[in-house]
Parts: C-alpha cells; sequence; structure tokens
C-alpha cells in the first residue's frame, strides 16, 4: 500500500509498520498536528490534509498515534468518543472513491470480510452482529439471514467498516509513563478546552421510569445512542413538556451532537405529533430495564407519586 493510503486510513497495521521501519520521531511537529486533530474532532471541523511530500505525510500519519497517545493519558471518555466518530466518519468519507482491492485489505483487517453471496455480498453473522450500527435498518429481523451470512449491499460494508474504525480507535492502552511531549502537549490541550465539556441538564430521581433514567444516565456519561433510543427518549421528554432547548442540552453530552441536526429533529417530532412508544414496543428496541407494568412509560410518574405516598 502506499504512503498516501496509510494517510487515510492511519489506523491500520500497514501504517503503524511504516512508522517503525522509517524510525518516525515523536517530534513537537508530530504533537501540534495532533493537537489539531484532536481539537478538529471536538468542533466537528475535520479536514484532511494536503501532502506537501514524504515527510509531510509521515508526520500526519504520526498524528493519529500521538493523538491516541495524548488521549490515553487524559483518560477522558468524553473526549476519546468525539475523536473516535470523527475518524471513523474521515475514513468513512474515503471509503466510497476507494480501490476495492483496498477495501477488501482494509476490511479483513477490521474484520468486516465481504463475500460473494448469491450474486451479491454478505458477511458473516458474528462480524455484522458486532459492527452494525444500531438502527432499526440493520436489526437481524430485517434483514436476510441464511447459511450463518447476512446479505448486505455496498454501502452496508463500507457503513459497517465504519463503526468497526470507531471501534478500533476508541480501544486505548494505558499510558503508564507518557513521553515528556504527550504530557506538554495533553495539557496544552486542557488549556484549550471549554470549562464545561458539556452542558448539563437536571432531572429530579425517581421522576422517570427506568428506562428513560438509564437512558439518560448514558447521554450523561457521553454514550452514543442508537437511533431508536435517541427518538424514545426524545418522544418522551417532549411529551413530558420539557421544552426543546433542555432537550439539546441534554444530548449536547453525545458524542456525535450536531446542535442543527438535533434541533430539526425535535421540531420534526413535535410537527408530526410522534406518541412515545408503549412498553411493549420498548422491550422490542432492547431498551426495557425493569418489569414496570406500566403500559406505556408515561404512567411512571403517576405510578411512582402513589407508591412514594403509601
Amino acid at each position: 500500500m502506499e504512503v498516501s493510503l496509510f494517510c487515510r486510513y492511519p489506523f491500520t497495521s500497514g501504517a503503524k509498520k511504516l512508522m517503525e521501519d522509517e524510525g518516525v520521531a515523536l517530534t513537537p511537529s508530530v504533537a501540534e498536528r495532533a493537537l489539531r486533530r484532536i481539537m478538529g474532532s471536538l468542533s466537528g471541523k475535520t479536514r484532511d490534509s494536503h501532502s506537501v511530500g514524504y515527510s509531510d505525510d509521515l508526520e500526519e500519519i504520526a498524528s493519529y498515534g500521538a493523538a491516541r497517545m495524548m488521549l490515553s493519558h487524559m483518560r477522558n471518555r468524553y473526549i476519546t468518543n468525539k475523536f473516535a466518530v470523527a475518524e471513523a466518519k474521515r475514513a468513512g468519507r474515503h471509503f466510497g472513491n476507494e480501490k476495492w482491492e483496498n477495501i477488501m485489505g482494509l476490511g479483513k483487517e477490521l474484520g468486516v470480510v465481504p463475500e460473494e453471496y448469491r450474486g451479491g455480498m454478505a458477511v458473516k453473522v458474528p462480524a455484522y452482529v458486532q459492527f452494525c450500527p444500531k438502527s432499526p435498518h440493520y436489526r437481524l429481523v430485517f434483514r436476510n439471514v441464511k447459511d450463518g451470512y447476512v446479505e448486505v449491499r455496498k454501502a452496508e460494508v463500507l457503513r459497517l467498516m465504519e463503526e468497526a474504525v470507531k471501534m478500533r480507535v476508541e480501544e486505548l492502552k494505558p499510558l503508564p509513563s507518557p513521553p515528556k511531549v504527550i504530557e506538554e502537549y495533553s495539557l496544552k490541550l486542557k488549556r484549550m478546552l471549554p470549562k464545561t465539556e458539556a452542558r448539563k441538564f437536571s432531572y429530579k430521581e425517581g421522576e422517570n421510569p427506568p428506562c428513560i433514567e438509564r437512558l439518560i444516565e448514558q447521554v450523561r456519561a457521553h454514550q452514543n445512542l442508537p437511533h431508536q433510543a435517541r427518538f424514545f427518549l426524545a418522544t418522551y421528554l417532549l411529551a413530558r413538556n420539557m421544552p426543546a432547548e433542555r432537550i439539546v442540552s441534554l444530548y449536547s453530552n453525545l458524542p456525535d451532537f450536531d446542535e442543527n441536526t438535533t434541533r430539526y429533529q425535535l421540531v420534526h417530532a413535535q410537527k408530526r405529533g410522534y406518541s412515545v412508544p408503549a412498553c411493549s414496543s420498548v422491550l422490542s428496541y432492547g431498551l426495557c430495564v425493569a418489569d414496570c407494568r406500566i403500559g406505556t412509560p408515561l404512567r411512571w410518574k403517576g405510578k411512582w407519586k402513589r407508591k412514594g405516598s403509601s
């Protein structure tokens, strides 16, 4: 694989080997690039570098490794998740224009290996389940599954690979003794961060059913939620007459938060008058965490008050 390919996909073993073979040093220049790479992921303004030569390409690849070292040293889950999402999207932008032979090589390394099946493509069930996005479209019940394979289209293969990249980037090894330059630039990064990483959201403990409180806890912990979970939480909060501004504030904790998209989806949900899913639907989504037997999450408040007063 050529060096430009490793610039596009610095998370590969080939990119790591190239760094070792070339003896690329962890210089302040590399650390500065790593800092910009992380800050770009936080702002949502990730850009691909324009090569000005071989040494520049090597520094660009090295900046990915340096960024991961900084994240490992900082141990900030929120920033790590934002970085992983940004790097996965960066790779995804390139997948569509990549040679298929390169896609096959990348897929093999990532664990997503499409195979010919009935004139199309298919992926083994374990790999599909591990890397499929958490949206209804990808649920196995809606897929054609046979002989241990799931039929997929090319675009779906690339989406699975993108998710695999995110999961790989999120895996950070402990860094007990970081190089001095990593410590220096990690401190510099901390100083550049907003005083509040994400807007806070307050609610009264026990006011919501367990499934909703669980989702709120996950959001506040900066964990990504699948589409169905986001929809369920939003419809519930809207039904409880929570202002859209407060819902946006809550969702700002999500690693892939986009304020414009979130506001648009809330307005759309309000205009369409989407109802809160019944408990049976919540159960089918895999979001039920307790046997409340209330039929709909909206009945919880009354039940909670009766229990609290008894």
